[in-house]
Order: structure tokens, then sequence, then C-alpha cells
């Protein structure tokens, strides 16, 4: 009698697996879509720190802080809906005071932009609310 041997912990299957029949290949992809996401609000924040660091020095007019918010604002606008999230997630890692419009959470809470997003949407909003009840609704903004 031959006997199989399982990983002892099935979330740490190969995550480009065939699919199982006890369904956990599926239940990985959404926490793999999750961190990738993660990734791409790290490396979206690292962008806007150096832009706002170069742009501060360039115009000598604004500081640090208020050329950040400057960029995740201007982003906000011209992005869609997936990008407005990811910029939202931006500015709450960053200390940034930030507000999505209530159609935009609305479109999150619908969950037509998918779990990873709408999961992304209340770590940030979660990560904002501290800051806001401490400081009265004023965050501290990142210094120079």
């Amino acid at each position: 009698m031959q006997s199989q041997q399982t990983a002892p912990y099935p979330c740490t299957a190969s995550r480009r697996g065939p699919p199982t029949s006890t369904g956990i290949a599926h239940a990985v992809a959404p926490m793999d879509r999750l961190m990738d996401l993660l990734q791409e609000v790290r490396q979206f924040s690292r962008q806007l720190q150096r832009g706002a660091r170069e742009s501060a020095r360039a115009t000598k007019h604004r500081s640090y802080a208020d050329t950040l918010h400057a960029l995740l604002v201007n982003r906000m606008q011209s992005g869609d809906a997936r990008m407005r999230i990811v910029c939202y997630a931006c500015a709450a890692e960053l200390g940034v005071p930030m507000e999505l419009e209530a159609e935009h959470c609305r479109q999150v809470m619908s969950g037509s932009l998918g779990f990873p997003l709408r999961v992304l949407f209340w770590a940030a909003h979660r990560r904002m609310q501290p800051a806001r009840r401490h400081h009265g609704g004023a965050w501290l903004l990142p210094q120079n």
C-alpha cells in the first residue's frame, strides 16, 4: 500500500499548480492577487515619494508634504477606479490626508472592483481612522 505525501500546510503548495478537488488552489489565488496589489502600492508609494522630493527641490515654493499631496490628488483625479484605491492606500501608507468621494466608496463596497481592491480599501480606511480621531480629523504630515 502506497501512502500519498501531502504538504503539511496546504497554503504552501505551489501557486501555479493545478486546481485540487479541495479548492485550495482557488483559495490561494485571491491572496496572491492581494499580495501583488500590496506590492504595487509599495512601489507606487516609492515613486510618489521620489517625485515629490524632486519636485519640492525644483520648485522651492511647496513643501514635500504639499507636493506629495498634490501628486496623489492629481493621480486620483486622472486615474480609473482601481488607481483611486491604489492612491488611497498609498496615502494611508505615507500618512497623507486623503478622502475618497462617496461614489468611489460605494463602487468599492459593491464589489464590482473585486475582492483584493475591497480588502485594500478597508485596510487603508482603517489605517486612517486612528489618526483622524486622535488629531481631531487632521493628519500629521510627513516632514521633509
